[in-house]
């Protein structure tokens, strides 16, 4: 297993001889505006340079893995550079949608029982914020992956610390855990990340 942090949520894992593209938000730095509501309002996003070019990203990626659609998972530079025939996992049928409107042909719904090639891919769920902010900020999945010949992770994505990721980790035994942190929050409502 390796995994290799891109950048805030993107990241590459190479997990039982597969390589998958989690999250991807590939536009250049300051592309997008400030988020509303949030601080930095005098910085674009992204707020860092891509370390390694879209080319490197890209090379040899056997699947992308969309927590959910927000734009810092996915991106309008994500949705032009990747191919698009390539396995694209999601969370849920609405998720599904915008997917395939964005041209991608082979898109699937994550289940407890997704295999992809020999390795397990369990979706999980998240809670991306409390409260109100829960409300707001809508849905999200995290992934276990698990294969004989390795340890079992989990990716939680975009989470703060709940009973469904302590369930998780209760029912799986994960060996490696891989969160979304930083506190991130909006000005008003509190964590959207632990």
């Amino acid at each position: 297993m390796n995994i290799q942090q891109i950048r805030n949520a993107t990241m590459i894992v190479e997990y039982a001889g597969r390589k998958f593209l989690i999250d991807p938000m590939l536009a250049e730095r300051g592309a997008y505006p400030p988020f509303p509501n949030s601080q930095r309002q005098d910085q674009n996003n992204p707020l860092v340079s891509l370390p390694i070019s879209i080319d490197n990203i890209l090379q040899n990626i056997d699947a992308v893995i969309v927590t959910h659609v927000d734009l810092d998972h996915w991106d309008e530079a994500a949705k032009e550079s990747i191919p698009k025939e390539i396995k694209i996992f999601v969370q849920n049928e609405e998720d599904e949608i915008e997917v395939r409107n964005a041209g991608f042909q082979n898109v699937e719904i994550l289940q407890q029982t997704t295999v992809f090639e020999d390795i397990q891919l369990i979706k999980t769920r998240g809670e991306h914020g409390r409260g109100e902010m829960l409300k707001l900020a809508g849905q999200v999945c995290g992934v276990v992956f698990k294969h004989p010949k390795e340890k079992i992770l989990y990716v939680a994505g975009d989470t703060v610390w709940c009973e469904v990721v302590q369930e998780v980790i209760d029912i799986h035994n994960p060996e490696i855990i891989n969160v979304n942190a930083g506190d991130n929050q909006f000005l008003e409502g509190g964590s959207l990340v632990m």
